[in-house]
Parts: C-alpha cells; structure tokens; sequence
C-alpha cells in the first residue's frame, strides 16, 4: 500500500510499465504538467484514486481484523467428557464432597436424605394450594424424629405434622382425582355404579346362545370360584373380535376354573360358532354371561344383601333374560354337527377332554346339598396363568371397619385433628392398592406388546409383594434383607387402632411420601402447575426482555469505550506525527538557519501540518478513528479499562520482579542522598540534620519492609488467585484489600498515575465485572422474584464433570446447595487409584427388587439396556435402584472450594460454576478468613492446642458444678481429648425474660480457639480508687452449618458437645422442648381451629366437648321416638354422663366409658336391633374380629330403607363395643363416635313420619270457621274456636294410649 502511494505521489521513479499494462497508456503522463489546470486535473484524479485504495484498505483491514478477534476469542465450550482428565483437580472436587457440612438427618438412614428433600420441598413449593404455611428444613426434620419423653396417652404429634396430614388429606378427599384410588379395596353402592359404567356395553348387548339362567344363577357355587371365572372372563372386553387364539384361551380358562356344569354347556355352546379368524360371536356371547351374572349376584363382591331381595333380584334378571332368548333357536347335537369347533382337520377339540368331567344337570341336582365344600378345599393355583389385573384384597382392618361405605368428604368430622393418622392409614392403604393394580397392568401390557407368555399366578404375587419396595426410591434401604416393608407395617399399625407416635421416622416419611405422589396426581395440584406456567412463560418473556435490554446498554457502553479508544488512537498517531515533523523542521533549520528560534517555538499544529505540500498530504492522510485494527483497538480499551478500575488516568501494570526492582532503586537513591547529606563539604543546618535522621528511620523501615513483604506477598497473591478463581465480590474486596496493605500497588510520581502487579489488577478487573453482574441482577431482583412465584418445579442447579447432581432450594432459610453424588461401580480386578472417585462393589450400591428387562427387550440389546439403565447409574450398568450419596456444603469456605475446583472449559462444570457464585453471592455467607486482620489487636484462633484448657473445663464442670455451671451428661464426652473438629449444638435464647422458652439451636463445628483479654475497672471501697483487673478468658470459635461462626464459652461448649451427641445419634430421653418445631402455627390455613386453640385440638377436653355436642344433637330427636327414655328421665343418667365429661376428662379410660355409655344410651333410644339367624352368631366379636375371613362380612353401618335401630344385628354392635373396649386411642373413639352419629340420623330418616294423602284427608282443619265476614282470617277468630283443633305434633306414648285425653 505504501508502494502504491508514493506510485501515485510521483515519489518513486518507476518508468517501467507492468506486464500487464503493455500498450496501454500509464496512467501518469511522462514528464511535468504542462501547465497548472493538468498538474490541479491529475492531483484530482490521484486523489479519488487514493480514497478509493484507503477506503478498500480500511475494508479489508477490518474484515481481517474481525476473523482474527472471533478466532482469538473463541472460547467455545466444549463436553465435560472431552476435557484432559486432571487427577488433582478430580481429587481436590471429591475433597470437597467427602466433607459435606450436613450429610444425613438424625433418625433417619442416609440415603434417605433425598427423600426428605423431596417430601419438604413439596409442601414449601404448594404451600398456597395446601394452605400450609412453610417450615425450616431442620424443623421439618425434627419433626418427623420427635418422640415425646413421657410416655402419656395425651401426648400428641407435633402440630406441623398435623397440620401438613390434614392438608394433604383435605386436598385429597376434595379432589376427584380420589375416585380412582378409594373404592379400590371397599366395594360398595357406589363403587359398583361407577364400574357398571365402564361395562355398559354389556347392557346392550344381545343373547346368541339359549340357556336355563335360572338354574346356572341357582347352582351353589363357591363365590371364591365364580368370581375367579368371571375375573377370567373380564379379559375379553379387551381382545379384538379376529383375536382367536386369545379368546380361546381365555374361555378354556374360565371353563377349567368354574365348577357350574350350566357354565361349561354355555360357554362349549360359545365356542361351537367360533370360526377360525372370527369369534365375534365366542366374544358376544361370553359378555353376555358376564353381564346378566354380575347384575344376577351382586353379594359376589363383599355387599350385604337381605336373601330376600336377593332372591327377588335373581328371579328379575332371569325373567329378562329368558324374554330375551325367546326368539333363539335351542342348539342341539343334531344342528351343531355342521358348526365349526375352531380346530384344523384331524384335530380333536379340547372340550372333548373336558366333557366326561363334566357334571350333568342330574348330577347337579343329586349334589346340590354337597357343593358347599367345595370352598374348602380352592385354593389358588400359583402356576395357574393370570387372569386379572386387580391384586389380591387385603381384609378390612379395624379403622375401615368404622369408616362409611363412601368416601369421606373433606370438611365433615372423619378428617379432624382427632382422626386425621387412622384416616392416613386407610388412605394410603388404598393408593398403595391402587399402585399395585396399575403396575401389574403395565405389566400385563408390556408383556403382549412383547409377544410373551402371560404370568403366572405366582410371579403375578411376586411382583405385587415387590411392588411396595418400588414406590419410593430410597425408603426401601432399610427394608432390605427380609425386613419388613415399612409402608406396609406403618399402614397395618395405624389400620389397626394403634398410635402415630409409635411410628419409626422413616415410617413416618414413607407415609407422608405415598400421600404427596398422591397430590402429585389431583387436578388441582396440575390445574396450579398449568396456571403456573402460563404464568411463568409470561414472567420469563419479560425478564427476556429486560435481559437483551442489559445486554444492549452493555453493548452501547462498550461501544463508547471503543470509541474513546479509536479516538486516542487517532490523537496518539497526530501527536506523534506532529512531533516527529517539528524535529525535522528544527533539524533542517540548523543548517539553512531560515527561522528564528522564537518562530520555532510559536509554531501550532495547524501550522506545522500545512508547513509544506508534502506535509500537509502525510497529514491528511493520518489515520481516522474508524481505521485502527481491532487489535490496536481491544489494547487500547483493556488499558482504559485498567485505569477505570483504579480510577486513575494512567495504570502501569508490573510483574512481582519488576516491582521489587523498584524498590531496589528506591533503596538505593534513597542511601544515594543520604550519602549526599554526609558530604563533608555540606554545610550542616538544623532542617538538615532533621532530614537525615528521617532518611535513616525511612531506611531502615523500608528494609524491614523488605524482610516481611515476601511472605505476605505470597499469601496475598495466594489470596488473589483464589478470589479471581471464586468470582464473589466479597472474596476480591478482601483479597485485592490485604494485596494493597503488602503494597502490591502504589502511585507513580512520574507519571502521576499508579502501577499495580498484573494479578491485581486482573482482580480489580474481576471485581468490577462482578459488581456490574450484581447491578444486573439487582435490576432484574423483581422480575426474578415474580418468574420465581409462578413455581413449577425446584430445577437442578447444574452437574459436574462426573454428574453429580446439584440443587438450591429457595425456602432453605441457610441457603446452602446440596448434591447428589454418583459413585463408581467398581468391576472385577479393577485397583487403579488414579482416579479419585469413590467406588463401590454392585452388592453394596444396589438396593430394591431388579428391573424385569425381559418385559421390556431382549437382553441381548446391548445398547438399549444400557440407555434404559442410565436412569439408575450413569454407567448404565445396573438394573436396579442405587444408594444416593447427599450432602449439603452450607459454609463459604466448603462452596467457594467447590468452585475453585469446577473446569470452566466444560459445557456442565461452567453453567453450574455460573450458578454457584449467583448462589454464593445471594446467601449472604460470612467467610471467618473474610474479617481476619479487620480489628487490630485481636487475638488469633488456634486451631490446635486446646487439651489442657478442654480438659481443665470438664474437671471443673465435674468437681465444681456450683461456680462453673451444670453440665447433664458430662460423662459422654470423657473421651475425647480436645474440642476442636467435634460437633457442637449451640442454644440461643432471642429473650431471657419474656420467652425464656423460645430458643434456636444452631449446628456447627468447632474450628480454634484463642484467649481474650478483658479489663474491667470496679471501685475498691478500702483505697476509694479505681482498681483495674485484666483477666483471661478462654472461648472456642464454632463454625455454623449455615455460615457464620460463633465465639462461646468452656460451659457452653460442654453443653453444645453433649448436645450435639444426644441429637445426633437421638439418645433415649432426650427431647428439645423450647425448640421452634413446637412454637409452629399454621399462618396460611386454620386446620385446627384458631392459632391459640391449634396444639390443643386433639387433646381430651376437646374430644369431651365434641361428644357433648353430637349428644345435643340426636337426643332431642330420638326422645320422641321412644316409649321408654331412661337417658333422660327422672333417673339422672344423662346429668350425670354431662357432670363426669365436664369434670373428669384426664385419661382414655373415661373418655372410653363415656363413649360406650353414650352407645348403651341411644341404642335404648332407638331399639335393640332385629334377631338374625347368621351362622356366625355362636362366635364373639373378638373371635369375628381376629377372622380375616369373617370380618369381611362385618358391616357396622346401618344402610337401606328398613332400620328399626341403631344397629341392623347384635354381632354389629358387639363388634363395636368390642373395638371401642380395646382401644385406647383417641382417633378411634372419634371414629366411632362419628359412626353412631350417622346410625342415629338413618334411623331418624328411617323412621320419619310420613303423610299420605288418606291420612291427610282425616286431620284437615276447615279454616272456614276462622274466617271472618271479609273472607281474612283473624287471630281473634283463631283463638276462640270452640271445635277441637287438630294438633300437627306427633303424639307420644301415653297421648296415644288415652285417646281421649
């Protein structure tokens, strides 16, 4: 380019034309212009020919310039798993997290510590929808451990507990999500409808085949056996009509299953018009059955039938049926020769083998008094196939017992603060049934995708006893090894009258585990997460928004820089062109001597540049601000960048050598003057002498400086390098201040600006992009805070190179971050250590019942095993549930450790190494090495070296407790020989004296300890002067789980390691009464009754008083239906039963006499019940009750139209005082209150009388004789009618007896 100019300047004589331009004319013209208009016309022509080079220089230049910053700074981030494997780095990450503050809650097993993260976030996230107001994640856990120390029948759960239970259970219950779960082990009214409703084709389906109906619904089977063949035959609604071989097989099974001979006709009838590749009309037939079965013999599913009704109810459906079959044809052997059986040619049929077992009609009729032990001897066949998806029903326990054959309703009495655990119990009974019925469907439904055989009875039971181990992912580690289920064994304690308290904490979880992904299901959780998420769309559209306008006013920030840049670039190249010219004037002028001095000195840059032709062009020539590369440009913006951070207009950055070079020579002319000074030949003044002597302390000083400055140099570039690594704004203020006082920068006397080191100010640097970041995030606080309110779900905070699952939870009140580490499986032979991940033998990571992957695929598909088994373990080489490993790092120095080690080269490591410095920067952390240095004087922490002192404090607390304080359980801590690195529970009271017993308890570890110096001045009466006494007092410094640290005393320390024990490991005996858990009220939503009321909702005088009330309630409407009422008569005994609730209330054992006199009471009220003859009458209720057989014919409720009692049978109420007898909880007797409640008001219903309109005629009152002359009826008329008025009230039993009365 410069070539070319001087070309076109006419500056190098080249005559020579170009190969390429022989025999054209040049373009400049040999010789000198003619005249002046040629020389203007060519300096024109030159002119335009050299914008238009320099504009496709600048072009050209740029395009180049910008491929080579996109080049330089491409940064691209690439996958974790590509990155060269550090052992270090690895090593110090998996430092980090073998050290985790929390790592396990007490009370409950390790890897179970997800799962109360899980079960806590739920009810934090859907605190509005529960109406349930949030908790500390430390209190929820308590909660779930807490065991009251006495072992009194009043003592109730903690009120969150309840409080959550009930939430649940009301959310639940009003949700119709629970239809689906409720009715699946109680089989009822409603039930039944809402099945009938699934099968309404049947209805409508039309009879193929002719048969006695009367005599096969006649035929005394065993129930067991007809509903097992029914069950067979449910399967067919499913197949399709050209399903053959399947509805053969269904049919055959059915046939081998029924012991009815008029079965086994019908359903051979069926097959006879069964063609090959069509049994539309086997299928028709077979639903046809099932339909008229099901409505003839409704008592096969557990309801309670009077035989009367049911023997009407049979006659019915057989009259319709036989109305029905008129039209058909009898199909006898003579017409079903040319029937097809649905075998091949030469192929005899399998009911041919099946015909000489077959009873006949006269056989049937000859063993109908025999067919009743038959039910003795079924048993279920375990190798028998499937033929239903339902699992087997577990008997009615004593809690269902009392419960109504519907489904509760959320806001009666059943879901109280009394009833709320037994009600938990059937519930999640129910859903775990649910459960076990939805998966052996998938079960059943993988299996025919796959072409494969059905299950066998047994594997069927196999899988429906392993399927509970399946609902939750953790809570099953303690359940291994043949240990009992804990989901079940909770369900079964709570089921059978027994109490809450008595529950383990991880039953307690599994529970309230079954019950959220319950609500997980509800229309109402998924109508909130719908809303949420529209609304969340909505919110992330503006914070978008606000985003790309940051992102534009950086960029028009940056723009300006680079615009001040280019235009100090431009100034920079004319200074120093002006420069450069006007020492080539005064060197010229030096020989011509044509100017003056004075001329020289007055000349102005204009001047200078129009000094000559050839300048003035150079001059006009000088690069713009628009043409400087873009690597001349980004050197200039880091350099203005650099004085912006230190606030000056001129930064010099030096290396550390550099630096002391600098104070070598400072050193040295400082000794150079001071060797001025000792000049013999100076003349000595005071002013002098004054400077010498400060120039020898300044030197002496500075070489002291020179001796310490190397070490604390050291740390603190240490510090910065750290600081610049973390990325917090408070760990590059405190690194970038102890930088400055090792005199790491300074001010520049030359310049009159500053020079720093270069990781300074690269952490001056850091620290302004990371303020500018907060300034963001600041800005966009609002928008976040409402993206943040429409929740959805708590999102993974990022993995790391191995995976490792990180997660913050915003309702965490310490704001720590917890994950989820993957350790290795380790193989056979595998003993390399240089990788430093934890590895596991398979037998000890693997927990829970394996995958059945041949429902799914062949094994042998290597590649879709491995995807399918990733779920489990990254390496995808594992079938089955792994242990979880989590840990929580809630201090500032374990996070900032953690993101030192993240890879910020990794597409994983560098998201979540973004997140965690958001994290880190929110929480508000406070680092104990951030305020080191900060109060002079201040003792330092030692962290080694306390054993005397330790053991000096146990001597005394022991020897003298009276001085030194009480110290309970002293002797568990006899052991250990220093404090330092042990656990510590802290005790911190917010009021001695008006909440004495309101206290937090803060967790953490001892870290030092140190000896603090007090002075104290007091007054000596003898000498009446101050006397001033320094004493020694020696604190241990605790660093808190939740950051911070606190400074406590020998007597406190005792007592926190003593704590710290008992809580960990939850001694018998000990209980924190005074902690938050127990001051919980339920701001959000008042479940049990108002906040003052709320922990006393439960006890006895509140169950005293309920019973008062529903007496109240039904007895002024039983006492008149009733001849005889002793309850309330002259006897007393009602005033006495209110006298004795009202003032003796302390145990079960009166409320348990109350209630049972309360039941002998409206039971005479309303009638003893009707005598039956039920083969089970010479059995006691205690014997029924132990039954499992026998207590499914149990029914306490009093249903249908004809009640004439309380109770429909005598072995109903025995059975209900036998349960109230033998209880002592207090859920029970509200149970069972409730139920006597809803026999009185069916009764009361059953029994209201009625008016027909023949009675109505007999008491009509002619109101003629009350009018008067104007046809208005007066009340002066009304009441001096002399005719006997006919009385509206129903009259009682000696009004009825004496007529006329």
């Amino acid at each position: 380019m410069e070539i070319a100019i001087k070309l076109y300047f006419t500056l190098r004589k080249d005559n020579t034309p170009s190969g390429s331009q022989k025999g054209k004319t040049p373009l400049t013209k040999k010789g000198r212009p003619k005249n002046a208009r040629d020389l203007e016309n060519e300096r024109k022509k030159i002119t335009r020919e050299l914008d238009k080079l320099m504009k496709n220089h600048e072009k050209a230049s740029k395009a180049l310039d910008d491929f080579q910053n996109e080049q330089s700074n491409d940064q691209s981030l690439i996958d974790d798993d590509m990155i060269l494997y550090d052992s270090k780095k690895n090593k110090s990450l998996w430092a980090v997290l073998s050290k985790p503050e929390i790592d396990s809650f007490p009370g409950l097993p390790a890897s179970c510590t997800q799962e109360v993260l899980t079960a806590w976030d739920f009810l934090c996230t859907f605190n509005r929808s529960l109406s349930l107001h949030p908790i500390a994640l430390d209190d929820f856990a308590a909660a779930l451990i807490c065991k009251p120390t006495s072992k009194d029948e009043t003592a109730i759960p903690p009120l969150y507990l309840v409080e959550t239970h009930l939430a649940l259970l009301k959310l639940l219950m009003n949700d119709i999500s629970s239809d689906s779960w409720w009715w699946s082990t109680l089989e009822t009214p409603e039930t039944e409808a809402k099945e009938e409703i699934g099968r309404g084709e049947a209805d409508n389906i039309a009879p193929t085949i002719k048969v006695d109906f009367v005599a096969l619904i006649d035929y005394e089977e065993d129930p067991i056996v007809t509903r097992k063949w029914l069950q067979a035959l449910e399967d067919i609604r499913i197949k399709r009509a050209n399903a053959g071989g399947s509805i053969k097989a269904v049919i055959k099974s059915a046939v081998s299953l029924t012991t009815n001979p008029f079965v086994k006709s019908y359903l051979k009838k069926a097959m006879q018009g069964w063609k090959s590749g069509d049994a539309a009309f086997a299928k028709q037939s077979v639903m046809w059955l099932i339909g008229r079965v099901r409505e003839a013999r409704p008592d096969l599913w557990g309801r309670t039938f009077d035989p009367g009704a049911l023997k009407e109810n049979k006659a019915k459906v057989a009259h319709g049926a036989a109305s029905a079959m008129e039209a058909l044809e009898d199909v006898t052997e003579e017409n079903v020769e040319d029937i097809h059986y649905g075998e091949s040619d030469g192929e005899e049929s399998d009911f041919e083998d099946d015909e000489n077992d077959m009873e006949t009609e006269e056989d049937f009729k000859q063993n109908r008094q025999d067919a009743n032990r038959i039910s003795s001897t079924v048993k279920e066949d375990l190798a028998a196939p499937v033929t239903t998806i339902i699992p087997n029903k577990p008997p009615p326990y004593m809690v269902d017992l009392l419960l109504p054959p519907y489904k509760p309703l959320f806001n009666s009495n059943l879901v109280s603060p009394f009833t709320w655990s037994f009600m938990v119990g059937a519930s999640v009974s129910r859903i775990l049934h649910r459960y076990k019925r939805l998966r052996n469907e998938v079960d059943d439904n993988l299996r025919e995708f796959a072409e494969l055989e059905p299950l066998t009875v047994g594997e069927r039971r196999k899988r429906e006893k392993l399927s509970v181990f399946r609902v939750l992912s953790e809570c099953i580690a303690e359940a291994e090894n043949g240990q009992e289920c804990p989901i079940e064994s909770a369900v079964e304690h709570l089921c059978s009258g027994r109490d809450y308290l008595s529950l383990t904490a991880l039953q307690r979880l599994c529970i309230l585990r079954v019950l959220i992904e319950a609500a997980y299901d509800t229309y109402h959780i998924n109508q909130c997460v719908q809303d949420n998420i529209n609304a969340r769309t909505t919110a992330i559209k503006q914070l978008e928004n606000e985003e790309r306008r940051a992102k534009k006013e950086a960029k028009e920030e940056a723009a300006k820089v680079e615009m001040a840049a280019r235009q100090r670039l431009a100034i920079e190249a004319k200074d120093e062109f002006i420069s450069k010219k006007k020492r080539e004037i005064i060197r010229k002028n030096k020989y011509t001597g044509e100017f003056t001095n004075e001329y020289l000195d007055s000349l102005t840059e204009d001047d200078i540049a129009s000094f000559e032709e050839e300048t003035k062009a150079e001059f006009d020539a000088l690069p713009g601000p628009k043409q400087f590369s873009k690597n001349e440009v980004r050197t200039i913006v880091s350099k203005i960048n650099d004085e912006v951070a230190f606030n000056t207009n001129e930064l010099e950055a030096l290396t550390l050598e550099e630096i002391q070079s600098r104070e070598n020579n400072t050193l040295v002319d400082m000794e150079e003057e001071l060797a001025r000074y000792s000049d013999p030949g100076t003349v000595y003044s005071r002013d002098i002498s004054a400077k010498t002597e400060n120039l020898k302390r300044e030197i002496q000083s500075f070489k002291e400086w020179q001796e310490s400055l190397p070490a604390s140099r050291a740390e603190a570039i240490d510090a910065l390098k750290d600081a610049i690594e973390d990325g917090s704004i408070k760990a590059l203020r405190s690194a970038i201040r102890i930088a400055k006082q090792t005199l790491l920068s300074g001010e520049d006397e030359e310049t009159g600006g500053m020079w720093t080191l270069c990781l300074l100010r690269d952490a001056a640097l850091e620290l302004k992009n990371a303020e500018k970041r907060k300034r963001v995030t600041e800005a966009q606080k609002e928008l976040i805070a409402r993206r943040d309110k429409c929740f959805v779900r708590t999102e993974v905070a990022g993995k790391d190179r191995a995976y490792n699952q990180y997660w913050h939870f915003e309702h965490d009140v310490g704001g720590g971050v917890w994950y989820d580490a993957h350790f290795k499986i380790k193989s056979e032979g595998d003993e390399s250590d240089d990788d430093a991940t934890p590895k596991m033998n398979p037998a000890h990571i693997i927990m829970g019942a394996k995958d059945e992957e041949n429902d799914l695929r062949d094994s042998n598909d290597k590649k879709f095993i491995k995807f399918s088994r990733q779920e489990y373990h990254p390496s995808g080489t594992v079938n089955s549930l792994v242990r979880h490993h989590n840990g929580c790092m809630s201090s500032s120095k374990s996070l900032r450790g953690l993101i030192k080690n993240l890879d910020s080269k990794g597409l994983r490591e560098a998201s979540l190494k973004t997140s965690l410095k958001v994290i880190l920067e929110a929480s508000g952390f406070v680092d104990a090495q951030a305020n080191e240095g900060e109060t002079e004087g201040a003792d330092a922490v030692k962290s080694v070296g306390d054993d005397d002192h330790f053991a000096e404090a146990k001597a005394m607390a022991s020897s003298n407790p009276e001085d030194f304080g009480t110290v309970q359980g002293l002797p568990m801590i006899n052991s250990i020989q220093s404090a330092i690195g042990q656990r510590c529970r802290i005790r911190r009271v917010a009021d001695e004296i008006s909440a004495p017993d309101a206290a937090t308890y803060l967790n953490g570890s001892v870290a030092g300890w140190k000896i603090k110096k007090t002075i104290t001045e007091y007054h000596n009466p003898e000498t009446e002067e101050l006397t001033v006494a320094e004493k020694q007092k020696i604190l241990w410094s605790v660093a808190l789980d939740h950051g911070g640290e606190e400074e406590i005393a020998a007597l406190e320390l005792l007592n926190g390691l003593v704590r710290a024990k008992k809580w960990k490991h939850q001694y018998p005996g000990y209980f924190e009464h005074d902690s938050p858990l127990f001051s919980y009220r339920n701001k959000v939503g008042r479940f049990c009754g108002r906040a003052a009321d709320a922990p006393y909702a439960a006890s006895n005088l509140c169950f005293s008083k309920l019973m008062l009330k529903r007496e109240q309630e039904f007895y002024s409407s039983l006492k008149s239906r009733t001849y005889e009422n002793n309850w309330g008569g002259k006897s007393g005994l009602r005033n006495n039963w209110i006298a004795t609730l009202k003032e003796n209330v302390d145990g079960a054992n009166s409320l348990r006499d109350a209630l049972l006199t309360l039941e002998d009471a409206f039971n005479e009220l309303c009638g003893e019940p009707v005598e039956q003859n039920d083969s089970n009458s010479n059995k006691t209720a205690k014997e029924l009750l132990k039954d499992d057989n026998l207590r499914c014919d149990i029914e306490l409720e009093s249903l249908g139209l004809k009640i004439s009692g309380l109770w429909h049978c005598y072995d109903s109420r025995a059975v209900f005082r036998e349960i109230i007898s033998s209880s002592s909880a207090l859920g029970i007797f509200a149970l069972g209150l409730d139920l006597i409640c809803r026999n009185c008001q069916a009764y009361l219903d059953a029994t209201k009388p009625t008016v027909t309109r023949k009675s109505a005629s007999n008491y009509t009152i002619n109101y003629d004789q009350y009018t008067s002359a104007s046809g208005r009826m007066t009340r002066s008329a009304y009441s001096t009618g002399t005719e006997t008025q006919a009385n509206g009230r129903r009259q009682n039993s000696w009004q009825q007896q004496n007529d006329d009365y």
